[in-house]
């Protein structure tokens, strides 16, 4: 199954298409601009909220690094083909009417509007950084662990529609909670873990003798906007727990199970 894939320009995002390649994936590569990956703070928060702020995102810079390498995304940059690092606008469609694929998987990228789905006859995926539906929309590897719960860190592969992470469901895979793990390592393990996951779903897409649909999402859920993060809530990672509440919920008992779907267990 060949299929255009639309990315960022993170470090995991990267190392997806690495990951792709290495395990013989045929696709098309649109690179997208993303923000800074150590962003920059706006000037209204005092200098200790500037400090968590950067040692909050110095922090995951060292974490992806351990978790997806110094490189990631060499592999795939030198010999898939690409279009590297555009800003979104009017040139994603000339690409992909140019690219001329049936399928399409998009990760860590804007929104596609629908004069862009429509070019794709096939399956239109996006890997989903969250629980759908419980965690949709921004930050979803953050709120989990915020909110008590990390166990809910995880990423949903899923139809692409134009609601907001609310297309069928396709996979989902959720973490082991570790010992000592903060909430960077959280995150990159859920992500490393589905991508593991994710060969075995194409193939069994590809190998399907007809499309297959996916699973509903039968609850809305909650759609976490980018305005509901602020850098004052690092001060309960960070000041309250020390960026340890795997260990406080492990400690007191506070892991459930999530209930995750997938097309091979329906």
């Amino acid at each position: 199954m060949k299929f255009t894939l639309i990315t960022g320009d993170h470090p995991r995002h990267l190392y997806l298409a690495d990951y792709l390649y290495k395990n013989d994936f045929k696709f098309d590569w649109i690179i997208e601009k993303r923000e800074k990956h150590i962003p920059s703070i706006d000037k209204k928060f005092n200098n200790d909220i500037k400090k968590l702020f950067l040692k909050h995102f110095k922090k995951r810079a060292q974490v992806e690094t351990s978790f997806f390498g110094k490189s990631p995304g060499k592999l795939a940059l030198k010999n898939i083909k690409k279009i590297n690092r555009i800003n979104y606008d009017e040139k994603i469609f000339r690409i992909i009417k140019k690219f001329n694929n049936k399928n399409l998987i998009t990760y860590g990228c804007g929104l596609l509007n629908k004069k862009i789905l429509k070019n794709f006859s096939g399956y239109k995926l996006n890997i989903h950084a969250g629980l759908s539906p419980r965690y949709r929309g921004a930050a979803t590897h953050f709120w989990p662990t915020y909110l008590m719960e990390p166990e809910y860190t995880g990423v949903t592969l899923h139809e692409l529609t134009e609601e907001v992470d609310g297309g069928n469901i396709y996979h989902q895979t959720s973490i082991k909670v570790l010992k000592n793990y903060g909430i960077h390592q959280n995150s990159c393990l859920a992500v490393k873990e589905f991508f593991i996951e994710l060969p075995k779903i194409l193939n069994f897409l590809s190998k399907s003798k007809k499309k297959i649909i996916g699973i509903k999402q039968i609850s809305s859920g909650r759609i976490w906007t980018e305005k509901m993060w602020s850098p004052l809530t690092l001060k309960l990672i960070y000041e309250a727990f020390n960026d340890s509440i795997n260990n406080f919920c492990l400690k007191n008992n506070k892991i459930t199970k999530p209930k995750l779907k997938s097309i091979l267990n329906p």
